[in-house]
């Protein structure tokens, strides 16, 4: 962990448990994603400090590893990021319960997007000086893309983005995409097993709209998924996730 790391500590709620009585996924990436965002608003650099300079935050590559689950108790975030080349912002997390044990960590890559333009920007050009006094190190670089299902064979399954699920872009919040992936695995996979890796790569927002999710079993021990969300009817694929049950 960096020294630069911002920590939040939450109570799990009593809504954010799952029917086995643990920290639902939902809620964990919840958590990383109010830590982040107190961390950036504290430095200048949140999403609407963000547009005032004609940018915003875009995410592009999200890992999640799950080692544990704890139930109703305190769980402890710590977050730090750090540029790299100057077009990525590389953010890491990770999660400890209340004695210590390791309850989760993530990687993401995020890029600033010039709104004028919809391209990305250089992080110098839309940073103030708090992002570069404040960064942290992250030892890890970037990651690979993530497997896509392949052939027409892949089942499918149609959703609807409702309001609630956009975040200050518009775009359908990252931790959606997670829940479209959970809801298309066979139930004998969603019921009796967690997910305890989550992988994704971002292509294009979605805005509200309706989705299809086509996925594929890759393994079967563990039990493991690719995924590919498409605005409804297109090819063009919005994002790819690979989910690991165990």
């Amino acid at each position: 962990m960096s020294d630069n790391a911002f920590v939040k500590t939450f109570s799990v709620p009593y809504y954010g448990l799952d029917m086995k009585n643990s920290l639902k996924t939902g809620t964990l990436l919840e958590f990383f994603q109010e830590t982040a965002a107190l961390h950036a608003q504290g430095l200048r650099i949140g999403v609407a400090d963000m547009m005032e300079r004609g940018a915003t935050w875009v995410l592009r590559r999200y890992r999640v590893n799950v080692y544990r689950r704890p139930g109703l108790e305190d769980v402890t975030i710590r977050t730090w990021y750090e540029p790299k080349r100057n077009i990525m912002s590389v953010r890491l997390f990770d999660a400890v319960d209340q004695d210590g044990r390791a309850v989760a960590d993530a990687w993401s890559g995020w890029i600033a997007v010039d709104l004028a333009r919809g391209k990305p920007a250089r992080l110098d050009r839309v940073l103030p000086a708090e992002y570069y006094e404040n960064a942290g190190t992250v030892a890890q670089g970037e990651i690979g893309g993530v497997e896509a299902p392949a052939g027409s064979e892949c089942p499918e399954r149609t959703f609807r983005v409702r309001l609630h699920e956009l975040d200050l872009n518009g775009h359908t919040n990252h931790t959606v995409y997670f829940d479209w992936a959970a809801e298309s695995v066979p139930d004998e996979t969603s019921l009796n097993l967690t997910p305890k890796l989550l992988d994704a790569e971002f292509f294009t927002p979605v805005p509200r709209t309706e989705v299809t999710v086509r996925s594929r079993r890759i393994s079967d021990n563990p039990a493991s998924f690719a995924h590919s969300v498409a605005l409804s009817g297109s090819v063009a694929e919005a994002a790819r996730l690979v989910t690991v049950w165990g």
